[in-house]
């Protein structure tokens, strides 16, 4: 039993791992998008968005198919509550990105403005504040872990 837990550990942090490589896409992929100002080429930004959003619900998939793997057959309970703290926190974290993204591009468009700029701060440590406590609720998710 431990076994089978540990090898649905290693594969949530496998997911975890693609979760950074397409948030790492989706960055580069708007950070081209904003180089396109002021005539923004949106078409390959929305592409890119709705590419993103069905890897992200893939990997959510995933992630629910192993939470319930470990409650139902293994009655991991500790290591459930969890997977569901760091599956809502990356449920905040792309609500913050998309946020984040929308706050720079109005930035961008409207100039040296400190008010739009104060809004890209206070949204990018609302960002911040989420990458956080995801990596908290790793770190516990690797301790408790430890124990199977």
């Amino acid at each position: 039993m431990g076994s089978e837990c540990h090898q649905l550990i290693r594969k949530f942090y496998g997911l975890q791992e693609e979760r950074i490589k397409v948030y790492r896409r989706f960055e580069e992929g708007f950070e081209t998008y904003l180089n396109t100002s002021p005539n923004y080429d949106f078409a390959p930004y929305r592409q890119l968005v709705h590419d993103v959003t069905q890897e992200f619900q893939r990997i959510s998939g995933d992630v629910i198919a192993i939470r319930d793997r470990l409650r139902d057959d293994h009655n991991q309970v500790e290591l459930v509550k969890l997977l569901e703290k760091i599956q809502e926190e990356e449920k905040k974290k792309l609500q913050l990105t998309a946020e984040f993204q929308v706050a720079r591009q109005v930035e961008i468009d409207n100039g040296d403005v400190d008010h739009y700029k104060e809004e890209v701060t206070q949204v990018k440590k609302r960002l911040q504040q989420s990458v956080t406590r995801i990596c908290e609720h790793m770190d516990d998710l690797k301790f408790e872990s430890e124990d199977l």
